[in-house]
């Protein structure tokens, strides 16, 4: 038995198990496209905006040991990696995420990832990676190095560098830096603040574009890519990225171009009238004057080895980009549709429509591995069958994967990797499962790839954003895949101490992964199933059914359980962050739902809470676990308007010598209280006489120091608790607030 794709790195710390025996790179194998990349984006906690340089590193050698000949980096326009300086003014950036700065996407901080549930996989009190926890005025130089580090890596390994920059999104568009150009050489759209520009506010506002077609605005775009080639000397490609939508370039309305770019694209549609309706049209047009402007800059400054491209997501973008960008410039699209798994769109049809344009210029459809908006942990995506075929019918000039976690992706990375090599041509899954694994090991992974559930996301305040569905089939299947597996195990178990001693330890040590994941998989199910009903009885008004269905629901040890099985063979960073998303975007409801049903006490901490300005859907909320693991949200001067104020790091609260008022109610806003008794414990210090309004009870309190202050609220129906601490004498400091329900 050949040794297995899975076991080289078993025994040892691990970006994940794309565990390389393939080793293309050492062979006379042939590959049968030119562009074969591994694409990772910024953004989530278990991507890589976490990663260190040595998982990066091990990223990039484990790529090409499968057969891939490029790495793939994007970065939004708020990502600290990219910045420059113009007219004397620095572009500003946001962060690298982590679990105390940085919001993007959802990302929720929490003062100790080791009180988490999982929690003893952190060395540490903070997640991220150790480019994002410099001071904040170091943060830019510090994910600068990082990147550098990266790429000198992939450079000296001979693999190619593609870096997709942002060029729609409000922050890639910076206010400060364009508004030091002349008028007539900038101009306005009216866009609507907020989401993805990155600018701010409500409503709509002015918002400035720089004209690369004059002389300072093309002086603008030039200092962008001097900028980037500067610091990143080794990129191969350099990709043009912009949204669908929602953004200031491709919002822009045809009156609001300038007049010469109207009069240009007028003459186009002419020429050619149904190009007009071409998908995004006269934004593809405006897309295609900052592409030429960045072709100029490479070319002026000695940059003429850069590849250029252009992407986005799907390829409806493909006939517009066809027509106004340079022809040489290649089109990456992120397929949701013509090559993904059960797409309709997924016809030979549509593949005969890219190849209209791959026949004339460079296309690479980018895969998904998996995807961030219900299908982001279980297994990954089925891989394609008949890979290549597919490939070439489209006349791709190669493809690329998108993907944020490591582990479990493996199978679909080896798979497509194989299927683009001579000697492995289109090699059916079932054969690459056996190349892993033997027959028998083989026949579990290759059902476990076609048929173990994927869920999960990771772009908004929930973990589980819709209902999970098909409970009792996905946990018999796991049950069915599990007999099987252990019947694997057991035939493994005699080999041990035979001279393959160490290829079968490493056999078994993946049917432990998999034995984990596979009971990970059927407990989150038959426990979201149960929170999923209890939510159905409350919305009916059967609070006592609603109660009955949530005492056995115990989401904190499947949490355990996962970071339990993750660390076999060492945790992974995306692992690590999928441990951080499931206390804070999956506990955090069952929580909130145990608290609207009088099963738990509504705990408010206050103290620093950390916003992000430059954010994308920036996560709102900040939790503390204390040391018996109790959560409580947390309250800064955004929640309240006071200031913060830390003693040490258990020991936090707001200060105020004005009124406080909040109202009480389950964490994370939204769900109301249920009628009943409850006691009210206030924590506070400071003020030698405030008033306590606890709804419309006044309480006059005269004391100094630190106190604690418990009051009996009684609610006649559902609702809140309002509350307002009113200083009289002095300053008061404020540090929690806990509403405790007495049984009922």
């Amino acid at each position: 038995m050949r040794p297995s794709l899975l076991i080289s790195i078993a025994m040892k710390r691990i970006v994940s198990l794309i565990a390389l025996t393939l080793a293309f790179a050492a062979n006379a194998d042939k590959p049968l496209v030119n562009d074969r990349l591994v694409f990772n984006w910024h953004n989530f906690l278990s991507g890589c905006s976490t990663w260190n340089l040595a998982d990066w590193n091990r990223w990039t050698d484990d790529a090409q040991k499968l057969g891939y000949n490029a790495i793939m980096v994007h970065a939004y326009g708020n990502n600290p990696m990219v910045s420059f300086t113009f007219n004397g003014k620095t572009k500003p950036v946001g962060y690298l995420s982590t679990t105390v700065k940085g919001r993007d996407w959802s990302t929720m901080h929490v003062n100790d990832v080791r009180r988490l549930w999982g929690g003893e996989v952190f060395d540490g009190p903070v997640f991220g990676a150790d480019a994002a926890q410099v001071p904040d005025d170091q943060r830019a130089d510090a994910a600068r190095r990082l990147m550098q580090g990266v790429f000198a890596h992939a450079a000296e390994k001979k693999m190619n560098v593609f870096f997709a920059n942002d060029v729609d999104t409000g922050s890639a568009n910076p206010q400060e830096l364009i508004l030091t150009l002349p008028e007539s050489a900038r101009f306005a759209t009216q866009t609507k603040a907020g989401g993805m520009t990155g600018v701010g506010g409500e409503g709509t506002q002015k918002f400035w574009l720089a004209n690369p077609d004059t002389k300072e605005g093309y002086r603008y775009y030039k200092a962008q890519v001097a900028a980037l080639m500067a610091d990143y000397p080794q990129i191969t490609c350099l990709v043009v990225w912009f949204r669908q939508g929602g953004t200031p370039w491709m919002d822009v309305k045809l009156s609001e171009m300038p007049t010469a770019w109207q009069k240009e694209y007028n003459a186009v549609i002419a020429r050619k009238p149904e190009a007009e309706k071409f998908w995004h049209s006269h934004s593809m047009f405006a897309i295609g004057k900052i592409a030429r402007a960045y072709e100029r800059a490479l070319k002026e400054l000695g940059h003429k080895r850069v590849r250029l491209a252009v992407g986005t997501w799907k390829f409806v973008f493909l006939p517009g980009a066809d027509l106004f960008l340079p022809p040489r410039v290649a089109l990456i699209g992120l397929d949701y549709d013509v090559l993904h798994e059960n797409s309709k769109l997924a016809t030979a049809e549509n593949r005969r429509d890219l190849a209209e344009v791959g026949a004339h210029r460079p296309l690479i459809p980018v895969i998904w591995a998996h995807h961030d908006d219900g299908h982001y942990i279980g297994r990954p995506y089925t891989p394609f069958s008949e890979f290549h075929s597919k490939l070439a019918e489209a006349k791709a000039s190669g493809f690329g994967i998108i993907h944020w976690t490591t582990r479990p992706l493996d199978l679909f990375f080896a798979s497509h990797a194989r299927q683009v090599f001579e000697q492995t041509k289109d090699e059916p899954l079932r054969t690459t499962c056996e190349h892993v694994g033997g027959k028998a090991l083989g026949e579990y992974l290759y059902r476990w790839v076609t048929e173990a559930p994927r869920f999960g996301r990771e772009t908004t305040d929930f973990f589980i954003d819709r209902p999970l569905t098909n409970i009792a089939e996905v946990v018999s299947g796991c049950r069915e895949r599990l007999a099987l597996l252990e019947k694997c195990g057991a035939g493994l178990q005699p080999a041990v101490s035979s001279k393959n001693n160490e290829q079968v330890k490493n056999l078994l040590h993946i049917v432990d992964y998999h034995r984990g994941l596979e009971q990970f998989i059927a407990a989150f199910h038959e426990t979201q199933d149960l929170f999923q009903r209890s939510q159905w009885a409350l919305r009916s008004n059967n609070v006592a059914l609603a109660r009955q269905l949530m005492m056995p629901c115990r989401p904190e040890p499947v949490i355990e359980q996962f970071a339990k099985f993750s660390s076999i063979g060492g945790i992974t960073r995306g692992e690590q962050g999928l441990v951080v998303s499931m206390n804070t975007r999956w506990l955090t409801h069952i929580v909130r739902h145990r608290q609207a049903l009088g099963m738990e006490p509504v705990r408010i901490k206050f103290g620093p809470t950390q916003h992000d300005k430059l954010a994308q859907l920036p996560g709102k909320f900040t939790f503390y676990f204390d040391t018996d693991r109790n959560l409580w949200e947390v309250w800064g001067d955004a929640e309240t308007g006071a200031r913060t104020f830390t003693e040490s790091s258990d020991r936090t609260g707001v200060e105020t010598d004005k009124p406080l008022c909040f109202t009480l109610r389950p964490i994370m806003q939204k769900a109301v209280l249920p009628a009943g008794a409850y006691r009210l414990r206030l924590v506070l210090a400071g003020a030698s006489a405030l008033d306590v309004k606890v709804g419309s009870d006044v309480h006059r309190v005269e004391r100094t120091g630190r106190v604690e202050l418990v009051y009996p609220v009684k609610l006649a129906k559902p609702g809140t608790v309002d509350l307002a601490i009113t200083p009289t004498a002095g300053k008061v400091q404020f540090y929690s607030a806990v509403l405790e329900p007495i049984s009922r």
